[in-house]
């Protein structure tokens, strides 16, 4: 199996490929970032946050090329927690709930850290362990920029794959990620490293 991961740049942001369900592009996807400006078109927005958070803290983003001719199969987005207003959002709903409402296990909500948003790839090349060298490969990165720890944001029930942007919980624990907190519809995991 011929595969590189390389960090998402300006030159190769146009690589970036689109995720299974074809409603949804990751060039334009704001989701866990929540800031745009409608003045700009989404894609040439999210190339300039992106280029923007590289000068900061290195890049923030990568694609997974299959094959000899470096085909764009999957893409996976991450950053320190304090720059995904989504992201920052769900922990203040989790540490703002009232204790019966969240499940604390080994840990507790916390906005420091990093965390992986997006796991992304195309249907046709999964079941080929790709998201889990996707992964892997962003874990050993981290790990030289110092980071200490990495959470992910999983969906407990979801009716494909395509509806989970980071993948289900079965996939991260098998990555020694552990359940920190969780409530009937998500769960945020941690790994630390």
């Amino acid at each position: 199996m011929d595969i590189k991961i390389v960090d998402v740049t300006r030159k190769n942001f146009n690589l970036i490929p689109r995720p299974a369900d074809k409603r949804f592009n990751c060039q334009e996807c704001f989701y866990w970032i929540g800031k745009k400006d409608g003045r700009l078109n989404q894609a040439l927005q999210k190339k300039r946050w992106l280029a923007k958070k590289e000068k900061i803290y290195g890049s923030l983003a990568k694609i997974l090329l299959w094959g000899k001719r470096g085909k764009p199969v999957g893409f996976a987005q991450f950053g320190p927690i304090n720059e995904f207003e989504t992201a920052k959002m769900f922990y203040q709903d989790r540490l703002n709930t009232p204790r019966g409402g969240v499940k604390p296990r080994g840990g507790h909500a916390t906005l420091r850290g990093w965390c992986i948003t997006c796991v992304a790839i195309q249907s046709a090349y999964r079941g080929k362990g790709l998201a889990k060298r996707l992964v892997r490969h962003i874990l050993r990165d981290l790990k030289q920029r110092g980071v200490r720890k990495v959470d992910v944001y999983s969906l407990r029930h979801a009716s494909s794959l395509n509806q989970v942007p980071v993948g289900p919980v079965e996939f991260w624990q098998k990555l020694d990620f552990e359940i920190v907190l969780e409530d009937p519809k998500r769960v945020i995991m941690r790994k630390k490293l």
